[in-house]
């Protein structure tokens, strides 16, 4: 998945895209031809279509659950296609180079003002909008996987129970593990622990936040990747982090003495959508149809521990527990949510400026 759609450095945040997923389960089972799904292609198709693939382990399942399933339903042969960016994607648009026909768009390129310049309008008449996890599709993207940050703690020490716990360092002393680069989700993070009901979290209380976090200044660890996150809580050397959430089931199944407290988790969303333009819109649309309709959107989660964005899908059941989507019964927020996603590019200068003011001084 390219999963990194964060909101600011996205360009950092796709480049690390495979450093936030790990560890593979059972394979997905493929979807029949024969097989009745919501969105099923018109019969007027392309011959072949270009998907983004990432490549690596997340890749390979991207094939195995989307693209070798909708060949074999329509004949259509799907190509992997390379990463591209939003400024990639911007000036394939502008140009009328299109290389790829479905893409991973940013949460911020999906976006009404920017989704008209540059994305095909999604056709949610073949989509089920009432099966799509709340905020994580707009008139120009849809996601097709979830995942998330969550609270990762080390179970040798007493467990945490809420998020307010990351805070607490008297009743949980030690260190506490938190990303640097991306500013909204810890900002995020830090109003949610401050007692802001996720509904109202925008426009985002920079002030607020930074107060809470200055409350633990002195013992915050810095990472820069999922792997060094990880890392920190595997040593010992944090007592918690708020990690990739997939980071974390990882370690404890690897045998490390960790667990994940979901209360508080951002939940992420890999968006997809077409180029504006693009001559081959119709059947890349039959595509994210077939991605995220019910019968098909949770075949992902065999290969991958990411959620299934369709709520209505099936997903292994083997980690169904380690999935931020079998966990939006409890306090949480989209991050990538629309609404979000809109302050934060609204306000990323004075935001990210005020942060790095307090993070550096």
């Amino acid at each position: 998945m390219p999963r990194m759609k964060t909101l600011v450095g996205l360009a950092m945040a796709v480049a690390l895209v495979a450093s936030a997923c790990g560890g593979a389960t059972a394979s997905p089972s493929a979807v029949s031809p024969s097989q009745s799904t919501a969105g099923t292609p018109a019969p007027s198709l392309a011959s072949s279509i270009v998907l983004i693939n990432t490549g690596g382990d997340w890749g390979a399942c991207q094939r195995k659950a989307f693209a070798d399933p909708f060949a074999a339903k329509t004949g259509v042969k799907v190509i992997d296609g390379p990463l591209m960016d939003d400024g990639k994607i911007k000036a394939a648009v502008e140009t009328g180079t299109y290389d790829a026909d479905v893409l991973f768009p940013s949460a911020n390129l999906v976006l009404p003002d920017s989704g008209a310049k540059y994305l095909e309008p999604i056709d949610y008449s073949t989509i089920d909008k009432t099966q799509l996890a709340p905020g994580t599709y707009t008139d120009y993207g849809v996601a097709i996987a979830l995942f998330s940050w969550a609270v990762g703690y080390r179970t040798d020490k007493q467990a945490p129970t809420k998020l307010e716990d990351f805070f607490d360092t008297k009743s949980f002393p030690g260190k506490r593990g938190l990303v640097s680069w991306d500013i909204p989700t810890v900002l995020i993070m830090a109003l949610l622990a401050d007692g802001v009901a996720p509904a109202d979290l925008v426009p985002l209380d920079v002030n607020r936040a930074i107060k809470k976090l200055d409350s633990i200044k002195s013992d915050i660890v810095w990472f820069d990747t999922g792997s060094a996150g990880q890392d920190l809580l595997k040593s010992g050397e944090v007592r918690m982090a708020y990690v990739y959430a997939n980071r974390i089931t990882s370690l404890r199944d690897q045998g490390s003495p960790v667990d994940i407290l979901w209360d508080g988790q951002n939940v992420q969303s890999d968006y997809v959508g077409i180029p504006k333009g693009n001559p081959n819109a119709a059947t890349g649309q039959a595509l994210i149809s077939f991605m995220v309709s019910k019968d098909v959107n949770g075949q992902f989660s065999f290969c991958q521990p990411a959620g299934a964005a369709n709520t209505a899908s099936a997903v292994n059941p083997a980690n169904r527990e380690d999935l931020p989507s079998s966990h939006l019964d409890g306090r949480y927020v989209v991050g990538t949510d629309p609404k979000v996603a809109t302050w934060v590019e609204q306000n990323t200068d004075s935001m990210t400026n005020s942060f790095n003011t307090w993070k550096g001084g």
